[in-house]
């Protein structure tokens, strides 16, 4: 048991060692109140890591992380981060682990910690040796090489030695250097062998055999790991990780059965510890294995998940299995998976040019730097003719319109891709026939084929040199033409050929098109979405008979989200995340501000943005901002146990309207809150709409104990006299300002800020700079006596934020 006066470190260590009762004792009898609550979320984080909750850890961590940086705790704050991103990894949030780990960087550059420096930069090599990103990997590790080198930095236990040569395993590996992954993976298992730590141990020894059946060994290696896994010592120690090696081995190795049985037991491992990475890795190979072991449903998870996050090689192998699963129909492959994979394989073609002469130039030029052009032009060759082949493969008999011989669907996006990435301006032009299911009513389908043929023929006529032609749809066809100097000139054109008359059975039949246009780059940043803008146009062109439109970016804004928003509030589509302000002079949380969020199922998570202007145009935003009122009170008089505020923006029509103040009082009385715990925010603009009404609204607001401030101030109009006339609680200053002051600091945003400071300080207003996300924002704002503040460098807004010490 933990002595009470036993200092942190000991704690960690205890916690460390995988002994998960000793662990949870040592947490129960160690004395937090002496350092303070940002300790036991990182004991607690720690505690769960070891146990292999990795969601509860990342987020226990980030509370650690969060709280360390309010008490200034910089030490605990960087090793906070470096769990939070580790376990962020874990669960295949990639992004967000190398945001953790970067901020973590950030910290021990400043305080010029090389053991913390090179845990950091091991931790990001270890991130792009999973993306497959090695020149980057080689980077990071090398650089964490260096400063574990510098004199005087320590490894206690060998600890950082091990994941280094760890990563630069991979790397190699990764690049089928197998000989040189396998001497740092001896490494690594010698070390770890030598330390008595166990678990470490397993995960060195799976790589090394991992290595050494890539690299032709598999008897070797399938003999070895099986002695592994059967190994008394090491039961509770095989991992989901383990257990797919195994497998994968196993396969190499011709040993089919053995190989299922341990991806099987991977998969039920994997799926029970959330271990993403590993569960999407056992359903791939179960499915290269026997298309019968899994479902469906099962590659459509892998998919999803895969795209959550920026592994474009576990996209593909998902999509590669998809392509060849025999339990999906032909419809769904066309219209859904072959279009990914022709965009993850165009997309690799791309980048694989680049990063593999990066990536492999460096291995030759370990290997022998004489050689090194030659080898280079044969690695580029064969990266080449690897996607060639995969491309290939799909487009044969797979990316034509079989009635009309032109490229579909498929072929056009992947045109598209390719045009966008050459950024050189082009028009897609979406045509549909007009009531083109009269024609097959009329003269029947055999003729109403015919008539597509001929279109087909007459649009291809219509090409130039470069332009294309696809069948999207039914009735419905695609071309991409070169804008030049009057893009309405060339869709005319192409009209004008397409809708002369056709012979049909003896009959001339006139065509009738509508067309929607879209311009590269002007309506669009990807190829899905030009098309989206295309079809759109086309839309408004038959809803209103006209012969073409062109995509217009204020029309369609909010196209598609106007009826699924009205009933969003019914639904409980509605959610809101906090934000904190934190008190850097007291180091504490002082209030969240509420951001609302609209979960809907058909468009997504959608940001304020998307979906406040629809509102903002009828009444609906009224009953939406009392929802907001109410759910924001009710949060905050759950977070028990502390003072913390709730900060809740208030809408033009919602200020304006007569029944505000009733709004305000039923939310705090239905709730509990008191009133001194809720904070409303308004903008300069909405302030001077009607000065005389504002001061009335504001001094009753303040009359019944609630707090007001100024929203994004210095960007609105108002007089500086109105300040000293309106009962505000304090302002808020735009994060442009802070953006402009980090700049230029002697500039006149710098200016503006200092006298916001010294009005503020005369007023008696509370003054918070928003938008502080890094260290140096928050230098520099606090060096001009701004103390409360609000950021990423804090918070992100999350739904299940719950201020420090609540009950």
């Amino acid at each position: 048991m933990l002595d009470p006066a036993a200092d942190f470190g000991q704690l960690i260590r205890i916690i460390q060692s995988g002994d998960p009762d000793a662990a949870a004792q040592a947490i129960q009898h160690y004395d937090f109140s002496r350092q303070g609550q940002e300790h036991r979320f990182y004991a607690h984080a720690l505690l769960h890591y070891y146990a292999h909750r990795h969601q509860l850890a990342a987020r226990e961590a980030e509370h650690a992380a969060s709280l360390a940086l309010i008490a200034q705790d910089h030490g605990l704050y960087a090793s906070a981060l470096i769990l939070q991103g580790t376990c962020s990894a874990i669960l295949f949030a990639t992004d967000a682990a190398t945001e953790s780990f970067h901020r973590a960087l950030e910290v021990f550059d400043r305080s010029d910690d090389q053991a913390g420096r090179a845990r950091a930069l091991v931790s990001l090599a270890n991130i792009h040796a999973v993306r497959g990103e090695n020149h980057s990997a080689l980077n990071f590790a090398q650089q964490a090489l260096s400063a574990l080198s510098t004199p005087g930095t320590g490894d206690p236990g060998s600890g950082l030695a091990v994941t280094i040569n760890n990563v630069l395993g991979m790397v190699y590996s990764n690049l089928e250097a197998f000989e040189t992954a396998e001497r740092y993976f001896r490494i690594c298992a010698a070390l770890t062998l030598e330390q008595g730590h166990a678990s470490a141990f397993v995960t060195a020894s799976v790589n090394l055999l991992e290595c050494l059946s890539r690299g032709g060994r598999n008897d070797e290696a399938c003999r070895e790991i099986e002695r592994l896994i059967a190994h008394p010592d090491y039961q509770t120690l095989i991992t989901p990780h383990v257990l797919n090696t195994a497998g994968e081995i196993a396969l190499r190795a011709g040993r089919q059965a053995q190989a299922v049985a341990h991806l099987q037991a991977a998969r039920q491992a994997s799926a029970a510890t959330q271990d993403y990475e590993e569960y999407c890795r056992s359903i791939i190979t179960l499915a290269q294995v026997d298309g019968q072991l899994i479902r469906g449903e099962d590659i459509r998870e892998v998919i999803r998940i895969s795209e959550t996050d920026s592994r474009a090689d576990l996209l593909e192998q998902g999509l590669q299995a998809a392509v060849g699963f025999g339990g999906f129909s032909d419809d769904e492959k066309v219209r859904r998976f072959y279009p990914q994979l022709v965009r993850a394989l165009h997309h690799r073609a791309v980048a694989l040019r680049e990063q593999t002469i990066g990536d492999l130039t460096k291995k030759a030029e370990l290997d022998n730097v004489r050689h090194l052009a030659g080898y280079e032009q044969q690695l580029r060759v064969a990266a080449e003719e690897t996607i060639q082949r995969q491309v290939e493969e799909l487009e044969r008999g797979r990316l034509s319109d079989v009635l009309t011989g032109l490229p579909n669907r498929i072929m056009l996006m992947a045109q598209m891709l390719r045009q966008t990435r050459e950024d050189a301006p082009f028009l897609l032009v979406t045509l549909d026939v007009n009531r083109f299911q009269l024609v097959n009513d009329m003269y029947g389908h055999d003729l109403a084929d015919e008539l597509l043929r001929v279109l087909a023929q007459r649009l291809s006529g219509s090409l130039r040199s470069g332009e294309l032609v696809a069948r999207v749809g039914g009735d419905e066809f695609a071309l991409l033409l070169e804008p030049g100097a009057n893009a309405r000139a060339q869709v005319d054109r192409v009209l004008a050929v397409v809708t002369q008359p056709v012979a049909l059975g003896g009959q001339s039949v006139r065509v009738s098109v509508s067309a929607g246009a879209a311009l590269w780059p002007q309506d669009a940043g990807s190829a899905e979405a030009l098309r989206r803008a295309s079809e759109l146009a086309l839309l408004d062109a038959k809803a209103n008979a006209d012969a073409v439109r062109f995509f217009d970016a204020r029309a369609h804004a909010h196209a598609g989200l106007e009826s699924a928003l009205a009933h969003a509030l019914t639904r409980g589509e509605y959610v809101l995340h906090y934000q904190p302000l934190v008190d850097t002079r007291h180091r504490r949380v002082v209030s969240a501000e509420a951001l609302l969020r609209w979960e809907s199922p058909e468009h997504g998570l959608q940001s304020p943005a998307a979906f406040m202007p629809i509102l903002e145009r009828g009444d609906h935003i009224i009953e939406v901002g009392a929802w907001v009122l109410r759910e924001a009170c009710r949060a905050a008089q759950s977070w028990g146990g502390t003072d913390v505020r709730v900060a809740v923006n208030l809408s033009a029509r919602q200020f304006t309207s007569p029944g505000l103040l009733d709004t305000v009082r039923q939310a705090l009385r239905e709730t509990g809150l008191p009133a001194h715990r809720l904070e409303l925010e308004i903008t300069e603009t909405l302030m001077m709409l009607n000065p005389e009404r504002t001061e009335r609204v504001l001094r009753d607001l303040r009359s019944d104990g609630v707090r007001v401030m100024l929203d994004d101030f210095g960007t609105g109009y108002s007089s500086l006299g109105y300040l000293a006339r309106f009962p505000l609680s304090g302002l808020k200053i735009d994060r442009s300002f802070v953006r402009q002051m980090m700049q230029d600091p002697q500039g006149k945003s710098a200016a503006i800020v200092r006298a916001m400071v010294s009005l503020s300080r005369d007023l008696n207003l509370e003054l918070v700079a928003e938008g502080i996300e890094s260290l140096q924002d928050l230098d520099v704002v606090m060096a001009e006596g701004i103390r409360v503040v609000q950021g990423y460098h804090f918070a992100r807004p999350a739904p299940d934020w719950r201020p420090p010490g609540a009950d």
